[in-house]
């Protein structure tokens, strides 16, 4: 099920998969100048879940021209489950995504039923851990780019498996990148994806966390998300092996699994 909603006065684009009467699966992706596409792996949920999918304000197939920061993402979400008729959902923040889903924990706490943390941060203090061998295979990206040079310039860290880079540019093919997030971006406006104090949030709320990260990870190293995982009581720490940041991509198996046990638990 595919289609435009308006949600707080913006056209977002929303894609849905699985029984309406199932519980619902909020995907928010990350970027934020990336669409939903290259997550649709989580799809294959729908036996367990009423996965919703949608292009973040200012990418994709949503409106670009209108005010662009993560608390209105945050926003967006809130008002997509009620609009679906569900009075609470479980989310799935990527990346970006995983910085706004945190966000809507604060905002919006009594929508979130389980959170999941896949690929993302609570923090901005540390440094990425790029091995110097996957480094050099990195290229510049002259200012100005854009999203996708950045994404094609960025593979060697991005995925684990080198040896299905074709098909990782496949997808990235498939992506449609957007410029309306340069403008804030560059102006220095943009806010973190993060709340302020991400650990307290999640402690405050109080709810199952699912922190889920590739073994491999570079961006993110995996100490960040050891780090958050002591710092949230009760939250589940799951290591995809052989897995950079795009985990669902490595090792799809293995990741789908995890989120389809934390699901059902």
């Amino acid at each position: 099920m595919d289609g435009i909603e308006q949600i707080n006065g913006v056209n977002l684009f929303v894609r849905r998969f699985g029984d309406p009467t199932s519980p619902m699966l909020v995907v928010i992706h990350g970027g934020p100048p990336w669409d939903h596409s290259y997550l649709l792996p989580v799809a294959e949920l729908a036996d367990v879940a009423h996965v919703v999918f949608f292009d973040l304000r200012g990418a994709g197939r949503s409106d670009h021209d209108v005010p662009l920061q993560p608390d209105l993402i945050a926003d967006d979400v809130a008002a997509l489950i009620r609009r679906f008729g569900a009075t609470r959902a479980d989310v799935l923040g990527f990346s970006y995504g995983g910085g706004v889903a945190m966000r809507l924990v604060e905002q919006h706490p009594s929508v979130v039923g389980r959170l999941i943390l896949a690929a993302t941060t609570a923090y901005g203090d540390f440094e990425p851990e790029i091995p110097p061998e996957r480094a050099a295979l990195c290229r510049e990206v002259p200012p100005g780019d854009g999203a996708r040079a950045m994404a094609e310039a960025a593979l060697p860290v991005t995925i684990w498996r080198l040896d299905r880079a074709a098909e990782w540019r496949a997808i990235l093919a498939g992506i449609r990148f957007s410029r309306a997030w340069d403008k804030p971006y560059a102006e220095g406006t943009l806010k973190p994806a993060r709340p302020p104090d991400a650990p307290g949030v999640l402690r405050r709320w109080g709810g199952e966390v699912l922190i889920l990260h590739g073994e491999r990870e570079m961006t993110f190293p995996p100490s960040v998300a050891r780090r958050l995982h002591a710092e949230v009581p009760g939250s589940r720490l799951e290591l995809i092996p052989e897995a950079a940041h795009m985990a669902h991509f490595d090792n799809p198996s293995a990741w789908l699994a995890a989120v389809r046990e934390f699901l059902r638990g």
